[in-house]
């Protein structure tokens, strides 16, 4: 199964949940708020490079 990766920027831990999971509301570790607690792997779901708005056009 796959697995999101978050870093608690006030412990320093890595914490890993499974897709479909959300963020946690704090750290597990330290028990800081999900403030502190950021995305650090790819992340989402997108449509991949070349999908977005402006993708093609050269505005002036």
């Amino acid at each position: 199964m796959e697995m999101k990766k978050f870093l608690c920027s006030k412990c320093q831990k890595v914490i890993e949940v499974p897709y479909g999971v959300p963020k946690p509301e704090k750290c597990p570790y330290c028990g800081a708020p999900a403030e502190y607690i950021h995305r650090i792997d790819a992340g989402g779901r997108g449509l991949g490079p070349g999908r977005g708005r402006r993708c093609g056009r050269h505005l002036l």
